[in-house]
């Protein structure tokens, strides 16, 4: 009997060493068996970045939401060239002899990992609005400080200290008060709708 246990035994553990993916260690006359298992994989580096509805700044932030012609999309609502009536989120930062600007904050959360550099830089481009002559997509630290966003290269630029904390900006537009051939040409009355892509691109050293 003990012969055709021992048989069992060997065939069984030939058996399942034959099988892919297995192995196996042994041991006689012992009570401790130490195996060891190599596990190996492949680091990557990664990067992402979130946009969100911020807080704070003028009036209430306008929402920040996923898809809509972009990865996000945000409206300021309506604009006017003279700054007149309430805004429906965001607000107005200035007022020109020429010009009306709207601002709304929101924020920016670039994460990154795997890189030897522990800053990176968010570089900001826009494509122009249809009406380009009437408006202007602007952007900055704060609403006071904002700055036109250029069609491409990479003067528009935020500089990231660290990865994965937020960031807080703010962005709008700035509407001309044009009438005649430098109106808005809309359907009615020089009024309607328009909207300007913003790519930020991330770059870690």
């Amino acid at each position: 009997m003990k012969r055709r246990i021992v048989s069992i035994s060997v065939a069984l553990l030939a058996a399942l060493s034959a099988r892919t993916g297995f192995a196996a260690t042994s041991g006689t006359a012992v009570s401790t068996l130490a195996t060891t298992l190599n596990v190996s994989v492949n680091v990557q580096t990664a990067v992402q970045l979130t946009v969100a509805t911020g807080a704070g700044g003028l009036g209430t932030p306008c929402t920040v939401s996923a898809g809509g012609g972009g990865d996000f999309s945000i409206s300021l609502g309506n604009v006017n060239g003279l700054g007149v009536g309430t805004p429906s989120c965001g607000g107005v930062q200035a007022v020109t002899a020429s010009n009306a600007t709207y601002a709304t904050n929101y924020q920016l959360t670039p994460s990154y990992s795997g890189f030897t550099s522990s800053t990176a830089t968010l570089s900001l481009t826009a494509a122009a609005f249809t009406h380009s002559s009437t408006l202007t997509l602007v952007e900055g630290a704060t609403s006071a400080s904002m700055s036109a966003v250029p069609a491409s290269g990479t003067t528009h630029q935020i500089a990231v200290a660290t990865s994965g904390t937020a960031i807080s900006r703010a962005l709008g537009v700035t509407v001309s008060n044009a009438d005649g051939a430098g109106a808005f040409p809309g359907t009615a009355g020089g009024s309607g709708a328009d909207s300007s892509l913003v790519t930020f691109t991330m770059t870690v050293p």
